[in-house]
């Protein structure tokens, strides 16, 4: 008895370990402290957990790999559902920018706009407005 409770916790110790380390965003800068700004077209969308990923080229054909949240809390709080974006869209997103200048890779989300009909979604939470250089095609 006391192996099997042992083997329990053990793995749920492993279990616990892994999600933690899987929601960590250790490699991006604080959104409160600075964000980026991409523009481009919509490549590609994976609306699946554990996050919905856009990929997003811009004018410079430079691919961003944009990681939002989970799907469930895309739909939930941004209220936005695998229909809402479709590849072509031309999108323009702030989220927290990697902490390698070399990455294409953003996070954190805190906006996303659609200028073609004016649809927007913003980050409740307070968070760094881009500088005027970060606003260019390169965070």
């Amino acid at each position: 008895m006391r192996r099997t409770i042992a083997a329990v916790l053990g793995m749920s110790v492993l279990a616990g370990a892994s999600v933690l380390a899987h929601h960590g965003y250790a490699n991006f800068v604080d959104p409160a402290v600075k964000t980026a700004t991409i523009e481009g077209d919509l490549e590609g969308l994976r609306y699946a957990n554990p996050h919905v990923v856009m990929m997003i080229r811009t004018a410079d054909s430079t691919l961003y790999a944009v990681t939002w949240q989970s799907a469930f809390w895309v739909r939930q709080f941004a209220h936005v559902t695998p229909t809402t974006f479709k590849v072509g869209d031309h999108l323009v997103v702030t989220a927290a920018p990697s902490l390698d200048p070399a990455s294409h890779d953003l996070a954190r989300v805190r906006e996303v706009r659609r200028p073609r009909d004016g649809w927007t979604w913003r980050d409740s939470q307070p968070f760094a407005e881009p500088s005027r250089w970060e606003r260019s095609s390169n965070p």
